[in-house]
């Protein structure tokens, strides 16, 4: 049975991204603040609501972990199925303030390469995204110190 090019064009696979967010705040004075994680999950929470308004299939694993370094710092590790590619990345600059984004190649050699890592640094912060291999693993990487809750 061969199927119309309407049907090809309506049917829509999802895409998993794995995501790491660092965010900034910046007073009125200029000053730079770390931001708590109870403002983190306010924030992604904004952030799930303005991707959902375009990608309504779209679904959002997270977490907020403690800097290892720092215990004031906070960063966030997202899990985002999703199906509009362009729709992602032009939120994820929105969200901290960026606009170009970079290719780096970072961690172990893989049998296809390095992976590759996509970068953005903006005002209030950097994002980092990379393809997920394996989903499963991914998530419990996320939930090694708290159970991450998910956004449908």
């Amino acid at each position: 049975m061969v199927m119309g090019i309407s049907y090809l064009k309506t049917t829509t696979t999802m895409n998993s991204l794995g995501v790491s967010i660092r965010k900034i705040s910046i007073s009125k004075r200029g000053r730079k603040k770390n931001i708590s994680s109870k403002d983190y999950k306010k924030q992604i929470l904004t952030l799930h609501r303005r991707l959902k308004k375009i990608d309504k299939e779209m679904t959002t694993s997270y977490v907020v972990e403690r800097d290892n370094n720092h215990k004031r710092k906070f960063h966030m590790h997202l899990l985002i199925n999703y199906t509009d590619k362009t729709n992602l990345y032009n939120q994820l600059s929105r969200f901290i303030g960026g606009n170009i984004w970079q290719e780096k190649k970072e961690g172990l050699e893989r049998k296809d390469g390095f992976d590759t890592i996509y970068g953005c640094n903006g005002k209030y912060g950097e994002v980092d995204t990379h393809y997920i291999y394996n989903e499963i693993g991914f998530l419990n990487y996320m939930n090694k110190y708290e159970q991450s809750k998910t956004l449908t």
